[in-house]
């Protein structure tokens, strides 16, 4: 059997450079150093290198960077996905260029801009894209990797919603709770849906019965999720509503479907003179930083690793001769964490 013949890696490897740069000496690129171009030529001298189909298709690249689309760069999800795109394309030598698609109209205009000048090698949403905007990605050749999307007519990586809402109220449910509210955001987010049934879930396997009247949905409240599903504002008054029902209807959980949320339900009631976990126990989804500098019991997501493993799907079909030749998309279920920490109490 005859020596497996080095690849772009091995290159890589042996010239102390990311894929990314000999991609750029492949391709000519007048961005690579003399230094540099010499070192990468003297690797594949050595190693006897012919490009391959990856090298190929590294070498078509012209811009070497990805686009993501991101409906907030404020917001502590984002920003954490963002940190790991962002960790994941240095390693590949790619730049970042950034899209606010915080608006309808953003949505559509950038969405166009992206497929019709083309100064891009590749797309991560980091939203839902409608079917038709999928089909155009596809039309035009350009690689695309939704995020936190579950999608199955392109690339995603997603998170388990439904068992992550199901760990969170199976906590509350083992320390004694049965009157559990649910904030939830509003219905039109495919995570709200999986989160709600999640909580449906877990309710109906322990024989309790669903009080309606419990889960607070986020469509009561469009003015306050017009760019964001799952905002403070939003859990603020969700939670007003539950410190204004009478005493014998009031729960005693809280499970709000976002760590921001959570902190706009405990603003809500430290303002009413009650606290947590004496009054309510309460519990968040996300682990935001912000969860644990408030000692915010809180279901996990691995944001950065979605981020991180968003670029390396993404790159694999950057490189390949045909982003869509395979019809065989990639799907990645993450599952969440339950992270305990303080703010919430074992009933006696």
């Amino acid at each position: 059997m005859g020596e497996k013949e080095a690849n772009i890696y091995d290159v890589a490897e042996e010239a102390g450079v990311g894929i990314g740069t000999v991609s750029r000496v492949l391709n000519e690129s007048q961005k690579v150093k003399q230094k540099t171009r010499e070192k990468v030529q003297k690797a594949m001298n050595k190693l006897n290198y012919r490009p391959d189909a990856m090298a190929r298709g590294l070498a078509r690249q012209r811009t070497n960077s990805a686009a993501v689309l991101v409906p907030a760069f404020t917001e502590h999800f984002f920003v954490e996905v963002l940190r790991g795109v962002q960790k994941g394309l240095e390693k590949y030598e790619m730049d970042l260029v950034l899209y606010d698609v915080g608006s309808q109209e953003k949505k559509e205009r950038h969405v166009s801009r992206v497929l019709n000048e083309k100064k891009v090698d590749g797309v991560l949403a980091i939203y839902t894209l409608s079917p038709e905007t999928i089909a155009s990605f596809k039309k035009a050749d350009l690689p695309l990797v939704l995020i936190n999307e579950a999608e199955e007519k392109i690339d995603s990586i997603f998170i388990n919603d439904i068992l992550g809402a199901r760990k969170a109220v199976d906590h509350l449910l083992d320390l004694g709770h049965s009157d559990i509210a649910f904030l939830n955001g509003p219905l039109h987010s495919p995570h709200a849906v999986k989160r709600l049934k999640g909580v449906k879930k877990a309710l109906s396997d322990s024989r309790l019965e669903i009080r309606e009247d419990l889960l607070i949905s986020g469509d009561l409240y469009p003015e306050l999720t017009e760019e964001s599903d799952f905002t403070e504002e939003l859990g603020c008054e969700q939670m007003k509503k539950i410190l204004g029902r009478p005493e014998k209807k009031q729960p005693t959980a809280i499970f709000a479907a976002s760590d921001i949320q959570a902190i706009g339900a405990l603003k809500a009631i430290e303002k009413e003179d009650l606290s947590v976990p004496e009054d309510y126990s309460l519990i968040g989804y996300d682990d935001i930083d912000l969860a644990r500098h408030l000692n915010l019991t809180t279901i996990s997501q691995p944001m950065f690793k979605m981020g991180e493993m968003g670029v390396d799907i993404l790159m694999e079909r950057i490189t390949a001769d045909s982003p869509y030749e395979d019809k065989k998309f990639i799907s990645r279920k993450l599952e969440p964490d339950l992270v305990i920490r303080n703010s919430c109490r074992k009933l006696n």
